[in-house]
């Protein structure tokens, strides 16, 4: 037997955790077994479960700890055969009590196509010391190869091609992502808690709708969307909800300086406005019955925020809630929450009225790092009116290609993306931070007065190895949705000084 895309952790809780791994050599189902022990040599085991590789689940392992676990603690795991054939080792750490008000560490990250390069950031953020977790925010495999020129062979799918549609043709493409060696060390490293976005399923789809990017339509989309769905539970450390087992929606409590809050923002919505094309203003985006959310989950969310205790409420967010606009005032990209901007004024003005403090929102899907400060209309002037209400973090991508990767190649990039960079600032005034050149991931804490956020990026996603750097650091005081730059690149564009 094999453990070939080693282990994984995820669904921290205060006393239980969820651990994952997936068997190779089997035919039929069998039994394993799993133990935990607050040792790394497994001197002493404090939960040790029978669990079973089932052949339905692409011979992988879901199993539930919840006996001998202590909050806040940092653990060890390994699952083994009766001959004493043991898997890699993994780690994690059990939520901090809810009186807790140590910083918490949570690191995010997206967008990882395949061919398009190494997961060089995965193998940095494997060294991130002390995270109580990570959140994957979408776009975990993409279920066809966008990629021009490809760095490694997606050969998936039916046809050999990359494109994937069947529940055997995505076990493919997990067990391809998977088997990655950095990003069996990060799932390793750290609890886990992957949303999916489009590309689980495909390109800009929105609830039963297909998005239409598929190249050979060869089943039909429900039948695909359900089969993208049961691969993600499959390959991710997580046990399904009995009532909606398709639900990936729900808050995780890391102690009293954190609660997480995840979206689905697929599952839900309505299509996307305009014809979802670029830059074409309609009124279509402004119409208040439009849904990125869909009513439970809206009607969850804001219950959550209003209850929540936590000094900070981390909000996991597939697209970009600040508004992105080319020129100033005109939507750029309907499928983020600006083609949804009802909806998007209905939440912040319920933090805002409510007297919700210290929301943030982590956001992935555009390949972009930006930092920022929300406001009910997603937009500031020069003078930071409207008033802002939160803030949010966009961490780039692990190895997906952005506008400028595209264009100029890794080489002239930087010369075309700077130029564009400083037209994001003009046109956008609550953006503090952008960088279309680098890929890489965030890492925020929790603290008890400030919120503080560093962006790690690497040289190149071209060559396996790559070389870490902090791209850019920033703060937010407690009781204050103000996005304050630390640090940052001396060279380039900088955002616009505010005017008084």
């Amino acid at each position: 037997m094999k453990y070939g895309q080693g282990v994984a952790s995820g669904q921290p809780g205060t006393r239980g955790i969820t651990l994952w791994t997936r068997v190779e050599g089997l035919d039929r189902t069998s039994r394993l077994q799993v133990e935990v022990s607050p040792d790394e040599d497994f001197r002493r085991i404090v939960a040790r479960n029978d669990v079973m590789a089932e052949q339905a689940r692409d011979f992988t392992i879901h199993t539930r700890v919840t006996r001998g676990l202590r909050p806040g603690e940092q653990y060890f795991y390994r699952f083994y055969t009766c001959m004493d054939e043991n898997s890699q080792v993994g780690r994690f750490r059990t939520a901090r009590p809810a009186d807790s008000r140590e910083p918490v560490r949570i690191g995010f990250f997206s967008c990882q196509e395949y061919g398009s390069g190494f997961y060089t950031a995965h193998a940095a953020l494997a060294r991130e010391a002390d995270l109580d977790l990570v959140i994957g925010l979408g776009d975990y495999i993409y279920e066809r190869v966008f990629e021009r020129n490809p760095i490694r062979s997606d050969t998936t799918g039916a046809n050999r091609d990359g494109e994937v549609q069947t529940l055997p043709e995505y076990h493919e493409k997990y067990n391809l992502y998977n088997a990655d060696p950095e990003l069996i060390r990060m799932r390793a490293s750290h609890p886990m808690m992957a949303i999916w976005d489009d590309h689980e399923v495909e390109d800009n789809y929105a609830r039963e709708k297909p998005g239409e990017a598929t190249r050979q339509v060869r089943i039909p989309f429900l039948q695909r969307q359900r089969n993208g769905y049961d691969a993600f539970f499959d390959h991710m450390p997580r046990i399904r909800v009995r009532k909606d087992p398709d639900q990936i929606f729900g808050r995780i409590g890391l102690g009293g300086s954190a609660d997480v809050f995840l979206l689905d923002q697929r599952r839900f919505r309505d299509d996307q406005a305009c014809g979802d094309e670029f830059a074409v203003p309609c009124g279509e985006q402004d119409d208040p019955g439009r849904t990125l959310l869909g009513q439970d989950q809206k009607r969850w969310l804001l219950d959550g925020l209003a209850a929540s205790r936590a000094t900070w409420k981390i909000v996991g967010n597939q697209v970009m809630i600040m508004a992105l606009d080319v020129p100033r005032g005109n939507a750029l990209n309907p499928d983020q929450w600006d083609g949804y901007a009802a909806e998007r004024a209905e939440l912040l003005n319920f933090i805002r009225d409510r007297g919700i403090e210290d929301v943030s929102f982590v956001t992935g899907d555009i390949h972009t790092f930006f930092a920022g400060n929300v406001s009910p209309t997603g937009r500031q002037n020069e003078v930071r009116l409207p008033e802002a209400v939160a803030t949010e973090f966009v961490g780039g991508s692990i190895s997906s290609k952005g506008i400028f990767d595209q264009a100029g190649g890794e080489g002239g990039r930087d010369v075309t993306a700077f130029p564009s960079d400083q037209g994001v600032f003009i046109n956008n005034p609550h953006i503090r931070f952008s960088n279309q050149s680098f890929k890489g991931y965030g890492v925020l804490e929790a603290g008890p007065e400030e919120l503080r956020v560093a962006y790690r990026a690497v040289r190149t996603t071209q060559a396996r190895e790559s070389e870490p750097f902090t791209l850019a650091e920033f703060r937010v005081a407690r009781g204050r949705p103000e996005v304050e730059v630390v640090r940052a690149p001396t060279t380039g564009p900088q955002p616009l000084p505010l005017v008084p």
